[in-house]
């Protein structure tokens, strides 16, 4: 690839993150979220004292974590598991001292508890059946607010336009589909019916 068109690709690849952390950046209800759970997906660390982190998307850090992320980890593929495509993951930590830069929170932080996903060449944002996470939202949403399902919706259509961030999605909704680990599940449409139906 020769420079100018690679400067480029950079300028386009910088400008999707940026749109996707600003559409990304919407609550998801009325309030503090963390006063229902005592802040547990935002804590530092275990109740045995090991340190908690996140993983950042391919080109996260590159593009948008690399002047915010103060402690991290690279992860290799030599000994991490990972799509094949994938050589490297950054896992980083929160600050210790400044705690959260809301600002510039990842992806991750933005979007739990959706996930993108992708099947039959339809996407949509999927709640997964397996969750590391004992929210007390899962069980509530109908109060999620509209604005924040719409955000997260329209940011990930923009990191879709990004080839190995779509690749990335592709490998883990197959996985999913695979598992049969889709708990809720939200089209251009809205909820999908069976939800729906749940719901009712």
């Amino acid at each position: 690839m020769a420079n100018k068109d690679k400067e480029s690709m950079m300028r386009d690849y910088k400008a999707i993150f940026e749109k996707a952390y600003a559409l990304m950046n919407e609550p998801i209800i009325e309030g503090n979220c963390g006063a229902l759970c005592g802040y547990h997906c935002c804590r530092r660390t275990e109740p045995d004292g090991e340190r908690l982190g996140m993983y950042l998307l391919p080109l996260e850090y590159e593009y948008m974590q690399v002047d915010k992320a103060k402690e991290l980890e690279v992860h290799t593929n030599l000994i991490y598991d990972m799509p094949p495509r994938i050589k490297k993951r950054y896992y980083i930590y929160c600050h210790e001292e400044e705690g959260c830069l809301r600002d510039f929170r990842p992806i991750q932080c933005r979007t739990y508890p959706f996930e993108p996903h992708i099947e039959n060449g339809e996407f949509s944002l999927v709640v997964e059946k397996n969750q590391i996470h004992a929210c007390p939202l899962l069980s509530q949403p109908e109060i999620w607010r509209p604005a924040f399902i719409e955000g997260i919706y329209e940011g990930w259509l923009e990191l879709l336009k990004i080839p190995i961030i779509k690749y990335f999605t592709l490998y883990f909704s197959q996985e999913r589909v695979e598992n049969a680990n889709v708990l809720m599940q939200y089209t251009h449409e809205g909820w999908k019916d069976s939800y729906e139906k749940d719901k009712c």
